[in-house]
C-alpha cells in the first residue's frame, strides 16, 4: 500500500515538474519573439514596405508599413499636414510542440513630409 502510494505522488510529482518546464520553455520563446519584433520595429527604414525574414534559424519574422490614412474632420479638402502618418507592424512567428506560436506587434509612425519649396518672386 506504501509503495502504491509513493508511486501515485511520484507521478503527480514529476507531471507538475513536466508541465513547469513546457511554461518555461513557452515564456522564453514569447520573450525572444518579443524581442525580435522590438528590434525589427526599431531597424525600419523608410522606403521599406515589407520586408522579412528568420532569426536564430526558428523565429520567422515578416515587417510590413503602410500609409495609414485618417479623416480630418473639419478641415477643408487642401490641409495638408505636416507629417505622413505610417502604421507599422512586426510579426514573429515560430513552431512549439508542434504548435504554431506568434507575436504582432502594431504601432504608428509620423514622418515629416517633405515640402517642395517655392523660389522667391523677384
Amino acid at each position: 500500500m506504501a509503495f502504491a502510494i509513493l508511486v501515485l505522488v511520484l507521478s503527480v510529482t514529476l507531471q507538475i515538474y513536466a508541465s513547469g518546464s513546457r511554461s518555461t520553455l513557452l515564456a522564453n520563446d514569447y520573450a525572444q519573439a518579443v524581442i525580435i519584433a522590438q528590434s525589427k520595429l526599431a531597424d525600419f527604414k523608410t522606403g521599406n514596405t515589407e520586408i522579412s525574414g528568420t532569426e536564430n534559424e526558428r523565429y520567422h519574422w515578416q515587417r510590413q508599413r503602410k500609409e495609414a490614412r485618417y479623416d480630418d474632420l473639419g478641415s477643408n479638402d487642401s490641409y495638408q499636414r505636416s507629417f505622413i502618418t505610417y502604421e507599422l507592424s512586426v510579426a514573429v512567428s515560430w513552431q512549439r510542440a508542434g504548435k504554431q506560436r506568434n507575436v504582432t506587434i502594431n504601432t504608428t509612425n509620423f514622418t515629416p513630409r517633405v515640402r517642395e519649396r517655392t523660389p522667391p518672386h523677384g
